[in-house]
């Protein structure tokens, strides 16, 4: 389906009408113009015809010279009647032109009108498509009111879109109970070390019974626990390291550029805060932390993590709320 530009249009119809209307004016000017002249030869041909009447009268008297004056007023008169009623470059020079010249300049002043209108709304349509968007809306010359009102919403249609997606990206990397990171960011945070061979440790945390604690006070106690858990990690390791949530009652601490050592020291200090939080049960929930760090022998984050899962397994077998390091990858490849 063919649909017209408004400015086009616009312009379109302001020229076509201007073309009509100057038209049926040169016409009519015209014409007005040619009576004006025929009546005028009409009178200047009866006034020549009143001459040629008392020229001849006077001339009666003198034989000899009456045919010859007859011919030449005759002839004067006949020429008179075959010129041209008005001359078409006299029309042209003194008429036409003028007008034509008129339509040129208000075309084209209607057609800059057209130019100025149209740029604003051109560059609010392309602008909120490209990547600077609202430098591009900002940058946009709204001399008039309804560009500048449609500014105004474009930018804060932008803006509050831009916010959302931006709240929603978070959600996405955040864990939704605890409020830390989740496991999609803990990935991402590996990978990136992995790929710029950062040195760095982890730390693979799991509560201990942590089952029991659902199983005898329900799963909204068990997520009060998880909450409190989440905080005091994070004010422990605020300084060495990022903490997320691995999944269930499990969580992980990435400390980048940090020995095993260092590691050993922030996990234990974990460990001694949590075993005296207080809680509503009147009894402490424990953890149990593997430990391991990035090596040469270790190719891969998945590797990375089994590897701390595997010290993971030893302080569980250990007998829980303990912390065990393991600084080799053995297993199948992942």
């Amino acid at each position: 389906m063919c649909k017209f530009k408004l400015s086009f249009l616009i312009v379109s119809i302001v020229m076509v009408s201007i073309l009509v209307t100057t038209t049926i004016s040169i016409w009519g000017s015209y014409q007005s113009f040619n009576e004006i002249l025929i009546e005028n030869n009409r009178d200047l041909q009866e006034e020549y015809q009143k001459e040629i009447s008392k020229i001849k009268e006077v001339a009666m008297q003198d034989s000899e010279n009456v045919i010859e004056s007859e011919a030449m007023f005759e002839q004067a008169a006949n020429h008179l009647l075959e010129v041209k009623v008005v001359s078409f470059n006299v029309l042209i020079e003194r008429l036409v032109f003028p007008l034509v010249l008129s339509i040129v300049m208000i075309a084209a002043l209607i057609v800059w009108i057209a130019i100025k209108i149209v740029r604003p709304l051109k560059g609010l349509a392309t602008g909120i498509e490209g990547r600077g968007a609202i430098q591009s809306l900002e940058e946009i010359d709204d001399w008039y009111l309804e560009a500048y009102h449609l500014k105004k919403a474009a930018l804060n249609t932008l803006t509050k879109s831009r916010k959302r997606i931006a709240d929603l990206t978070n959600q996405l990397k955040l864990d939704s109970l605890t409020g830390i990171p989740n496991r999609r960011s803990m990935d991402q945070v590996l990978n990136e070390l992995f790929t710029n061979k950062v040195p760095h440790a982890i730390v693979l945390i799991d509560l201990d019974n942590f089952k029991n604690v659902n199983d005898t006070y329900g799963h909204t106690a068990g997520d009060e626990v998880l909450k409190a858990f989440a905080k005091i990690m994070q004010e422990s390791v605020i300084k060495h390291g990022i903490c997320f949530r691995y999944g269930g009652e499990e969580f992980m601490i990435i400390l980048p550029t940090t020995t095993i050592e260092e590691a050993v020291e922030v996990a234990e200090n974990l460990r001694v805060k949590q075993a005296l939080a207080e809680n509503l049960f009147g009894q402490p929930v424990t953890l149990s932390a593997g430990i391991t760090a990035f090596s040469t022998a270790i190719k891969t984050p998945k590797q990375l993590i089994a590897t701390a899962d595997q010290a993971l397994y030893e302080a569980k077998q250990s007998g829980r709320n303990c912390i065990c390091v393991v600084e080799e990858f053995s297993g199948t490849t992942f």
